[in-house]
């Protein structure tokens, strides 16, 4: 292999090892949704940043940052509205924002376009200290209040009144989803981003019991996601993004077949 793909493989294993974390306290906490809210948070903060003139990077981390810590004032059990149906209508409207700002750039909007399916091919230096160090902030955040996160598993309201600052970390908590988000934006893809979060975590929730097994396969699961979605596409010349969506699709299946045939319950 060219030494050229090293640092995109290795871009492309970080960016699947944090996904594989991420995905572990959002499928924990039942909503899936944030992933697809924020990603396309992030989109339209990179969209709107070309209109601007302003740093697309800097842009869509700070916006997808701030967007996701504003969802910590949906509280369970005090609105009508279940939390996914309100991030469903809350991604329709950034749906909309997005597309809205796609319309108005002028000239070629190939390299806007491109955020739809990402482009890990064409990762650079800069790319990848940025995603490492954020790969590092969630895993050290995840480190510094693994008690708290569990407790959010369980029930937000438990947490609360049970003295844990819930509101804090549940902000925190999605104040670095965003920016794990927006920073593997243009490697994954807006549209492929979602699976590497939901796909290896469903994965490891369907074989294992403890939660720190399920960290290590969802993060295990992630990374083969991505390498093995670089290999498949670097060999068949296929997509890379749609081969990552396809390899954690199949891990996910396979463990939910292997649940099934083993007769397991729980």
């Amino acid at each position: 292999m060219d030494p050229f793909f090293y640092s995109i493989l290795l871009a492309g294993v970080i960016a699947g090892a944090s996904c594989g974390l991420l995905g572990v306290y959002i499928v924990g906490l039942r909503l899936p949704f944030v992933g697809v809210f924020v990603s396309h948070t992030a989109m339209a903060g990179t969209v709107y940043s070309y209109l601007l003139g302003l740093d697309p990077t800097l842009c869509a981390t700070s916006i997808s940052a701030l967007t996701a810590m504003s969802l910590a004032a949906i509280q369970p059990g005090k609105t009508r509205i279940d939390s996914n149906v309100a991030l469903a209508i809350l991604f329709s409207l950034m749906l909309g924002v997005t597309f809205l700002g796609i319309g108005l750039i002028q000239g070629s909007r190939t390299e806007i376009l491109g955020l739809l399916w990402g482009s890990i091919l064409f990762v650079r230096t800069e790319n990848l200290v940025v995603i490492t160090a954020a790969a590092g902030a969630l895993a050290v955040f995840a480190i510094l209040f693994n008690k708290e996160l569990k407790a959010l598993l369980f029930s937000r309201s438990i947490a609360s009144a049970t003295g844990v600052h819930e509101t804090f970390v549940y902000s925190l908590f999605l104040a670095l989803s965003g920016v794990i988000l927006a920073v593997n934006l243009p490697l994954i893809g807006g549209l492929m981003i979602f699976s590497l979060i939901s796909n290896p975590a469903a994965a490891a929730y369907q074989l294992c019991r403890g939660h720190r097994a399920i960290v290590a396969v969802s993060v295990a699961f992630g990374v083969l996601s991505t390498a093995g979605g670089f290999f498949l596409s670097y060999f068949l010349n296929l997509p890379t993004g749609a081969c990552i969506v396809l390899v954690s699709t199949l891990l996910f299946a396979l463990s939910a077949g292997y649940r099934a045939l083993s007769g397991r319950s729980d």
